[in-house]
């Protein structure tokens, strides 16, 4: 959808500058760094599905289709931004003043997507409840989703993201999917950093696959991987941990499985882990807290409305059910390396004791 859009948008920019009289040679210039983008994007794939047509190493595919998913953003920028410039004018004529003010404007659109990409912040979330353990006040829970380990993500930015989980001190620590996203071969420092975060939580690591871990099972054995990091992944599975249950579901069922019920869950604090937002068909009063990301926020704005009105989700915090969701921006970006009014966070939470 995005590359039929972006031929879309590259047909209208053409136009546009052509209209303007910019020089044939740059018209020219343009064409042809278009036309690389396509065969380059065509030649890697798309997607992890059609691993055997992918010609390149898995790394190398990872960064192609995250410079052409860059690129197609950049060109929807451009578009908007040429767009807006002829509506201001009442599109009375297109000149060279104006492709120059619509391309400084997308330079100043891109640039601040790309930081705000990069600028992930801790967001905290309190959940009172009566169902803590005798002696416990709070338990601090630190959520990782949407971290898209691969492509253009960059060390540094992974290091800022489990910075901010090594500073909250989580008494466990969730990993909701979407977390691995490459060839990790090439990313032993990112290794060493889950590791890391994974043996300092107090009762434990704990993970659920997501979507894009399913698509790197066909090239790498990604469950092996999380495993190896030391965190316990949960494939339709429940732990008893710190005096609360958890379930972590598997990213393909949307059921509520008959296994999770136990006649001791009533006085439980019941915390569900699972990739996509959406609330198990039987699930009403059977939890506490529900996390959950895939969404990104929509990851640019104004994408996320129709994202969640999509997947009838909202995003942050709501009361559903009869029990708390939470639905995480995640801390990193699908491909594409911006993100616009929609900022990355890693999601600290309090559950405490209520009187």
């Amino acid at each position: 959808m995005y590359e039929a859009l972006a031929i879309g948008a590259l047909l209208f920019i053409f136009k546009k500058l052509n209209q303007a009289g910019v020089p044939k040679k740059l018209l020219q210039l343009f064409f042809l760094i278009a036309l690389l983008w396509f065969v380059l994007a065509s030649t890697a794939g798309y997607d992890f599905h059609a691993a055997e047509y992918d010609i390149f190493p898995l790394h190398f595919n990872e960064i192609i289709r995250a410079v052409n998913k860059t690129a197609v953003i950049i060109l929807l920028y451009w578009f908007g931004m040429t767009f807006l410039v002829d509506l201001v004018t009442r599109f009375k004529g297109f000149t060279k003043k104006k492709a120059l003010c619509a391309f400084v404007l997308t330079l100043c659109i891109t640039g601040y997507s790309m930081w705000e990409a990069y600028y992930v912040q801790p967001v905290y979330v309190t959940i009172p409840t009566r169902k803590l353990p005798e002696g416990t006040d709070k338990l601090r829970i630190a959520f990782l989703v949407d971290v898209h380990i691969g492509g253009l993500a960059t060390t540094a930015h992974i290091e800022r993201v489990m910075k901010i989980v090594d500073e909250a001190k989580p008494d466990i620590l969730l990993l909701g999917g979407d977390v691995i996203d490459g060839d990790m071969s090439y990313r032993p420092r990112e290794l060493a950093m889950l590791k890391h975060a994974a043996k300092n939580a107090r009762y434990g690591a704990f993970a659920v696959n997501g979507n894009h871990e399913h698509y790197l099972i066909l090239d790498e054995d990604v469950e092996g991987i999380i495993r190896d990091c030391e965190y316990d992944l949960l494939i339709d599975e429940r732990r008893e941990v710190a005096g609360i249950t958890l379930i972590g579901l598997e990213d393909t069922l949307y059921g509520w499985l008959k296994i999770f019920e136990k006649p001791e869950d009533k006085d439980r604090f019941i915390l569900v882990l699972k990739h996509r937002p959406g609330i198990p068909f039987d699930a009403e009063g059977r939890f506490d807290l529900m996390l959950a990301g895939h969404t990104h926020g929509g990851q640019f704005w104004p994408l996320g409305y129709f994202k969640r009105r999509a997947l009838n989700s909202d995003q942050g915090l709501t009361k559903k059910a009869g029990g708390y969701v939470y639905v995480s921006n995640g801390s990193g970006f699908n491909q594409a390396m911006m993100r616009l009014f929609v900022p990355p966070e890693v999601t600290i939470i309090d559950i405490v004791r209520e009187d």
